[in-house]
């Protein structure tokens, strides 16, 4: 069996059907091909496109090229999830490292997120985050347990 069961498959793929509903480009970005979390995100990803009825595309870079390209979304760390909306726009979400664990349901969330144009955040959450006036990187880490 796989990191992502054939029942996990099917659960997948009832949200998706329920809440997708613009495209959602992801970019993976990877250092070694050969690396464990490499393969590891190439199986979560390829059971997401399957369980989307396409409306997940995934465009993974490494090497120079996906160096290059990476930059471009001041991605500094592989391996490394972007997350674009259905016309390609950058949302600035970021997912480093396995989306493994409790991260893979905030994984999906905002790929839901992403897909409706909006989040689920309430009223006087967005009044706080529009007060803020510079640019701030949020950042969780979690480990394994």
């Amino acid at each position: 069996m796989g990191i992502v069961s054939d029942a996990q498959r099917r659960q997948i793929r009832e949200l998706f059907d329920s809440h997708l509903r613009d495209p959602v480009e992801v970019l993976f970005f990877y250092a070694d091909p050969h690396d464990p979390h490499t393969a590891a995100m190439r199986e979560i990803l390829d059971a997401l496109v399957g369980a989307s009825g396409g409306r997940i595309r995934v465009r993974a870079r490494g090497g120079r090229e996906g160096q290059a390209e990476a930059a471009g979304y001041r991605v500094e760390q592989a391996p490394a999830l972007v997350l674009l909306d259905g016309e390609g726009g950058d949302t600035r979400v970021r997912f480093y490292g396995a989306t493994v664990g409790y991260e893979f349901m905030v994984f999906l969330e905002d790929l839901i997120d992403v897909s409706r144009g909006g989040t689920r955040l309430s009223e006087a959450a967005r009044r706080a985050v529009r007060a803020v006036d510079q640019d701030l990187v949020i950042q969780v880490f979690t480990t394994p347990t």
